[in-house]
């Protein structure tokens, strides 16, 4: 315990740590008054001091648990005003509902069995979503709505810091009122107090400055008393400080005689009102660790924390503290005073252990101007982070989100405020992404093409049409807006009558999600290539957005196609452009004779040409190829079609090319002399003239026109290659 409460720690730091956990701890016991003080009320109104014990109990153990478990050092926890809030309705009706029929006893006992349940339960519910590890969903909340969460947690740390001063709520009545000569006294001290220390904690940065503030503080209140003659009692009638506090034990745990006296009808009859007690303390329990995160500038384990603040509230429930999770307010604080130290968590525990078991006359002596002034510190200082330096920080847009929040925080309520943030974050997330073009990039089949080779007149054929081809490379989460979109530029294409042939291609490899909405628009699409008569092809889908497609209706048909990728899709796109274009298609039929006369620079010497190679036949799945093979020989494809391949132990095939008849394979490898850089397979019966590494040098010897006129029809080809794939990456590139 000794090395996990003081690793890392210097004897400022232990100075700067005390300091800070007992003006954390004295803030905790005022707010466990007045969180006693709004519970148990009217009927209960005799039962404040063993409300007090209860909230002191909880923020005790929830303290300590915290301060040994917990991942975020100088964290303060307590029982929180939200689920007091809602104990306190629930107190209300409890108490109205026994009225005259019950014993003040069991109205009380029945209280304390609806505080015990909601700890529990409260407890059962952080903890099993920090185990299930859900914490992480808060990261979705934008970050100006958690600006405007700070922001308006700053407004209202400043507003109850100036009612607790004044001792009135404020309103527009009450701004005038505190104008008044005996009001001005209760709240501009204090006041200026704070501004001042807001300008030394910019100016000074030391371990003994905070000590110093609280010390002076006090010396120049009583100092003020005495110069003026004001008594304490007079002080105290005069609000400047706090009424006399309860003496001696203040926590009595829950007993058999009090299980006896629970009511649990009544109990049953307002669970609604007890029911959103978890949800309220998961809630606020993430946006506050949420705020923390960046008051510190460090990721919090939220599981964790989760998990650690679960088993805490459970504790504390078995005797009857109320629900709690992280004070943003009181954890900042000690931040800016410089504690980041489990210290601060500890002595705050101490704090209210003392408090608890031997009374706290003492506190009755404090200033309530200082204790505001500190709390006003801290929310004029997040004021200033998030309404002014963030003007300079957030884009407008995200500026507006922030003091949206705050005001609806500010007029209606933290959870309305944090909704209607996230609502308007939202709405502009939906606008700002529906201008986003989800089209990566547009292609035709002019300048990108299938890697198949082919033989020159169907490259020139496809050079020629290929315009018909479009390709579009889709991207990022799809929805209705920008797939309408989409469908727009595709009826914008089928306007054009000067090309009376259309090929869509779509690929979705870089897409990963769409959403139901936006399969309409493709259905649509489907329509209008069923119209038009029209091919589509899409590409690289995966299953997920397959299904969500198909029960839109969006399926495979003679128009429609689905392709494993981008590639094969291109390939059946060229395939249909072709079979348009008879003459070009039936140049595959021919020998090979016939084949090179068309594409040789010296057709009177292809005879001699034949005469050096050897003409084979292979079925389908023969390897012609394999990887890491020497090379010995050049392939002329006369009629088939060959794949070039990748193979990985498992068996997955990668192709990398397609090969058609009328075009040569190998003869990279061949001038290289390298060995086989991947595998070459018939994917049908093929017939090939093979030019062996022999065979060509005898040719160089004994025909050397031959040789030459090879030589220059090979490295046409390779320029052509090289040519289409320049202009392809051009393209994507652009």
């Amino acid at each position: 315990m000794k090395n996990k409460l003081f690793a890392s720690t210097d004897s400022k730091q232990i100075v700067t740590s005390i300091t800070a956990g007992l003006v954390v701890g004295l803030i905790i016991v005022v707010l466990s008054i007045s969180l006693a003080t709004l519970v148990f009320t009217g009927e209960m109104s005799s039962y404040v001091p063993r409300g007090i014990g209860l909230f002191l109990f909880g923020g005790l153990v929830l303290a300590l648990i915290l301060s040994w478990f917990g991942t975020f050092p100088g964290t303060v926890i307590a029982p929180q005003d939200g689920p007091a809030a809602l104990l306190a309705v629930a107190a209300g009706a409890i108490a109205t509902a026994l009225a005259g029929t019950a014993q003040p006893d069991s109205i009380f006992s029945t209280v304390l069995a609806a505080i015990i349940l909601t700890s529990l339960v409260t407890g059962l519910t952080l903890f099993l979503i920090g185990q299930f590890k859900l914490g992480n969903l808060v990261r979705y909340i934008p970050y100006p709505v958690v600006g405007g969460f700070l922001a308006g947690t700053g407004w209202l740390l400043t507003r109850g810091a100036i009612e607790v001063m004044a001792g009135q709520t404020l309103s527009v009545e009450a701004l005038l009122n505190l104008m008044r000569a005996e009001m001005i006294i209760r709240w501009l001290p204090g006041t200026i107090f704070a501004i001042i220390v807001l300008v030394v904690l910019r100016k000074v940065n030391h371990f003994l400055v905070w000590p110093g503030i609280v010390l002076s503080a006090v010396v120049l209140f009583y100092a003020t008393l005495f110069a003026t003659g004001t008594s304490i009692e007079q002080a105290r009638s005069m609000g400047l400080l706090m009424q006399s506090f309860p003496s001696g034990g203040l926590w009595q745990p829950f007993t058999l005689s009090n299980l006896g006296q629970v009511d649990w009808n009544a109990l049953a009859d307002n669970a609604d009102k007890l029911i959103p007690v978890p949800l309220v303390s998961l809630i606020a329990f993430l946006l506050n660790a949420t705020g923390l995160e960046l008051i510190a500038k460090r990721d919090i384990d939220l599981n964790k924390e989760l998990r650690v603040t679960g088993l805490a509230n459970m504790v504390s429930g078995l005797g009857a503290g109320p629900a709690g999770y992280h004070l943003l307010g009181a954890t900042a604080l000690g931040y800016r005073m410089g504690a980041k130290s489990r210290i601060v968590t500890i002595t705050t525990a101490a704090f209210c252990g003392l408090i608890l078991l031997v009374g706290g006359a003492f506190i009755s002596y404090l200033p309530i101007a200082l204790l505001s002034s500190l709390l006003l510190v801290l929310g004029l200082s997040f004021l200033i982070d998030w309404v002014y330096d963030a003007w300079f920080k957030l884009p407008r847009t995200e500026y507006v989100i922030v003091l949206i929040s705050l005001f609806v925080i500010a007029t209606v309520g933290f959870l309305e405020g944090v909704g209607v943030g996230i609502v308007v974050a939202t709405i502009l997330f939906v606008f700002k992404y529906s201008r986003v073009n989800n089209v990566r990039d547009t292609l035709n089949g002019k300048i990108y093409h299938a890697k198949v080779d082919r033989p020159s007149v169907q490259r020139d054929t496809l050079h020629k049409y290929g315009e018909s081809i479009h390709i579009f490379r889709l991207q990022g989460y799809i929805f209705f807006g920008t797939s309408d979109k989409l469908l727009a530029r595709v009826r914008e294409l089928l306007e054009d009558k000067t090309n009376k042939e259309h090929f869509v291609l779509m690929d979705f490899h870089r897409v990963h999600g769409l959403d139901s909405s936006a399969v309409s628009s493709f259905t649509r699409m489907r329509q209008l290539a069923d119209l038009h008569d029209i091919h589509i092809a899409v590409t690289q889908v995966p299953k997920e957005i397959i299904k969500l497609m198909e029960r839109g209706d969006f399926i495979e048909d003679e128009h429609v196609k689905f392709f494993p990728t981008l590639d094969h899709g291109m390939e059946w796109c060229e395939n249909k452009l072709l079979e348009k274009h008879e003459s070009s298609t039936q140049f595959i039929q021919v020998g090979i004779k016939s084949q090179l006369r068309r594409t040789f620079s010296k057709p009177e010497l292809i005879d001699k040409l034949l005469s050096y190679l050897e003409r084979m036949e292979v079925d389908e799945n023969f390897y012609l190829m394999r990887r890491g093979d020497p090379t010995e020989s050049m392939y002329f494809i006369e009629s088939g079609r060959l794949n070039v391949q990748l193979e990985t132990p498992d068996g997955a095939v990668t192709r990398l090319r397609s090969i058609r008849s009328g075009t040569v394979v190998g003869e990279v490898g061949l001038y290289l002399k390298g060995n086989r850089t991947a595998n070459v397979v018939a994917i049908q019966k093929s017939v090939l003239y093979r030019l062996q590494i022999e065979s060509m040098h005898k040719m160089e010897a004994q025909d050397p026109e031959v040789a030459s006129a090879l030589h220059e029809w090979i490295a046409r080809l390779m320029a052509e290659r090289m040519s289409d794939n320049a202009s392809a990456i051009e393209a994507l590139l652009d």
